[in-house]
């Protein structure tokens, strides 16, 4: 499927799949223009992926792409039980889960097979 036959919803998911795959300062940059939390990454994802799972349901989106998605909702689900140390600037600049979780996202986008 070609990027303009792409419906806006699966274009959508793939852009926020790849700001989570985005280094530390690209994705810094793009918290700070929303004037939001580091913690919107995740939030992003969360309505992504609920998306995703209403698209399955209404036959507009495959399993196997909505199955891409869940290592990424697994890794921040496990990155969220830590608390707020991994929700900081500089944990986004320094911790390894932030690093696994771009590599998991990388994955996720080249897996999302709509």
């Amino acid at each position: 499927m070609t990027g303009e036959q792409e419906p806006d919803f699966h274009r959508w998911i793939r852009d926020v799949l790849t700001r989570l795959s985005w280094d530390a300062d690209r994705q810094m940059e793009h918290v700070r223009s929303l004037n939001v939390d580091v913690d919107e990454l995740a939030l992003e994802f969360d309505d992504a992926l609920h998306l995703a799972q209403a698209k399955v349901q209404h036959g507009l989106l495959s399993r196997r792409a909505l199955e891409a998605l869940l290592p990424v909702d697994a890794k921040l689900g496990h990155m969220t039980e830590y608390g707020t140390e991994l929700w900081t600037e500089e944990a986004v600049a320094t911790a390894p889960a932030w690093q696994e979780l771009r590599a998991i996202a990388r994955q996720a986008y080249l897996d999302f097979d709509v």
